[in-house]
C-alpha cells in the first residue's frame, strides 16, 4: 500500500507540475532556474524520504521477524526503497523536461 501511495503522489505531483507549465507557455530564464532549483530540492527530499522509509521498514523487520523471514523482509524493504527512488527520479526528469520546454 505504501508503494501505491507513493506512486499516486508522484503521478499527482508530475501532473500538477506539468499543468502549471502548460498554463504558461514560456517562462523567463530566471524563473526556469528557480523552478529547476526547486525541482532538484524536491528530488533530493523524495530520495531522503525513500531512504528513511527503508530504514524504518528494515527496523520493523529486525524487531518482528527472525531468520529467513527477516532477510526476505529486509530485501523487500530495500526493493521498495529502490522503486521509490526510481519514481522520484522519473518525476524529476519529467519536471526538468517541462521546464526546458517552457524556457525560451
Amino acid at each position: 500500500m505504501y508503494k501505491t501511495t507513493q506512486a499516486f503522489i508522484a503521478a499527482a505531483a508530475a501532473s500538477f507540475c506539468l499543468g502549471a507549465f502548460a498554463a504558461e507557455p514560456t517562462i523567463t530564464k530566471d524563473e526556469a532556474k528557480d523552478l529547476k532549483t526547486q525541482s532538484d530540492a524536491q528530488y533530493k527530499a523524495r530520495k531522503n524520504v525513500a531512504e528513511a522509509a527503508e530504514d524504518l521498514n528494515k527496523g520493523d523487520c529486525k524487531t518482528a521477524l527472525e531468520g529467513s523471514a527477516k532477510r526476505a523482509c529486509e530485501k523487500s524493504a530495500k526493493a521498495a526503497a529502490k522503486s521509490d527512488k526510481a519514481n522520484a527520479k522519473t518525476v524529476h526528469e519529467i519536471e526538468k523536461q517541462a521546464i526546458k520546454n517552457s524556457a525560451p
